[in-house]
């Protein structure tokens, strides 16, 4: 798989046209017949309705069920704790990865049994290979590996460095992700507890979101789905998964299952579906926090989000057809994971439909949709996120965890952001079902950049 930065992807003229084409056309097959028949265009409403209010109904009540407190296993003593690597791949990381070395100092976790392998890439053009040797050389918990590879994004840096870690547990985080205290201590007491949990995903807890309009948006969207959806998951035993930012692993689910993909998007997604096809647990515990940056710039935002949307479409297509069917799999967690790989790609219906809302508006034909008490039902879904977001932000009052004022306020604007990414969607679409362009791995360029 190619990688690149932000700096080295360009969109041409050419390329929006394409594209705009391609969307017009499925606009039109989609719409038109509504001119001619009413009944079509009411009923592709209704689908509309019926779809995006399922998103956001289980959204919001994956808010309420987030409210349950987490009871976490008792941590023993230190001689009795396990082993533990942590794994920091590393790309022209400069601006974030002194941060992150730092936060690893100061983990709560015995120093002889904890190893910090920082795998930067010979590729790198900043400081990373110097920060990274020279933590290496002020601290013996830390080594640093020099990865002089071509390609293969973040699944193959990674998979090069477990080659190194000697640990128990295997903890993976991105490089501007920097630990609370005492995340690694409670991540590990759940794998003591339980023999059957090979995976613990903790909390990605936004950190910067005064640095542009699009970061304080992301950061309040990164909450809902870090306390409310990934939660929930685990409150009601449902298809829990982990994001490729921060998870802990036993070190025999790569003996196991292998090493990450490396011809995936999400590596984390594919990953968290190969662990509950096995028949095991995986975990997640709010309470194991690490801090991280979200995109800024739009380029680099727009390169991540649609890094995610199309791994996601990827992850859907190999794992729809038997995951949900899959029988040592329980039938909770089957019906939960046909929901999550249908929904990777519902989206684009969303961004096909939403102009039947503007023809109805206009009066130019009848798309009332054939549900009881409609415009309701679109006011529930107009103040979802509103509802979501002060959800979460209540149990982080709660939890001792505080937001910027201004987040309280980008709620309210929520919507907003979230139509706008349904493009994404429909590009991420295009280019893996339409066009079947190559995966191309861009990393994410960091806001001190």
């Amino acid at each position: 798989m190619d990688v690149k930065t932000v700096e080295e992807t360009s969109v041409s003229v050419r390329t929006v046209t394409l594209y705009a084409g391609i969307t017009a056309i499925c606009l039109v097959g989609v719409l038109f017949p509504a001119f001619l028949s009413a009944w079509y265009g009411r009923a592709l409403n209704t689908v509309f309705l019926v779809v995006l209010f399922g998103l956001v109904a289980r959204t919001v009540v994956s808010g309420v069920l987030a409210f349950a407190s987490v009871d976490p296993p008792a941590i023993p003593d230190d001689a009795d704790l396990p082993t533990v690597s942590v794994v920091v791949p590393a790309y022209n990381e400069e601006p974030v990865l002194q941060g992150t070395i730092d936060a690893c100092k100061a983990i709560d976790y015995p120093a002889e049994k904890l190893e910090v392998i920082l795998c930067y890439e010979a590729g790198s053009s900043d400081r990373t290979a110097e920060i990274a040797e020279a933590a290496a050389a002020d601290d013996p918990r830390f080594r640093a590996v020099e990865r002089d590879e071509p390609g293969g994004g973040k699944a193959k840096a990674a998979n090069y460095a477990l080659q190194y870690a000697t640990g128990e547990v295997i903890a993976s985080i991105d490089a501007d992700h920097q630990f609370k205290p005492d995340a690694v201590r409670r991540a590990v007491g759940w794998f003591l507890a339980d023999e059957d949990v090979w995976c613990v995903k903790g909390r990605c807890y936004g950190r910067n979101p005064t640095d542009s309009l699009l970061a304080l948006h992301a950061t309040v969207e990164r909450h809902i789905a870090e306390k409310a959806d990934l939660f929930a998951r685990d409150v009601v035993d449902g298809f829990t998964i982990f994001g490729g930012g921060q998870a802990f692993f036993r070190a025999e689910v790569f003996e196991e299952l292998g090493a990450f993909d490396e011809e995936i998007l999400v590596e984390d997604i594919d990953m968290s579906s190969k662990i509950h096809d096995a028949g095991k647990e995986l975990r997640v515990d709010p309470g194991v926090i690490t801090y991280e940056e979200n995109p800024a710039t739009l380029s680099a935002w727009w390169s991540q989000r649609k890094r995610w949307a199309r791994g996601w479409m990827q992850v859907a297509v190999r794992y729809l057809p038997t995951l949900p069917g899959a029988a040592h799999v329980t039938p909770r967690k089957r019906a939960d994971a046909a929901y999550t790989f249908a929904y990777a790609i519902l989206p684009v219906l969303f961004a096909l439909a939403l102009p039947m809302i503007l023809l109805d508006g206009l009066s130019l034909v009848n798309t009332r949709p054939y549900v009881p008490y409609s415009d309701v039902v679109w006011g529930a879904i107009a103040v979802a996120p509103l509802t979501v977001s002060y959800l979460v932000f209540a149990q982080d009052w709660r939890d001792g965890e505080r937001h910027h004022p201004l987040e309280y306020l980008a709620a309210f604007t929520l919507w907003f952001y979230l139509v706008f990414q349904t493009v994404v969607f429909v590009v991420a679409f295009i280019e893996e079902f339409v066009l079947g362009k190559p995966s191309v791995y861009v990393t994410t360029s960091r806001s001190e950049e």
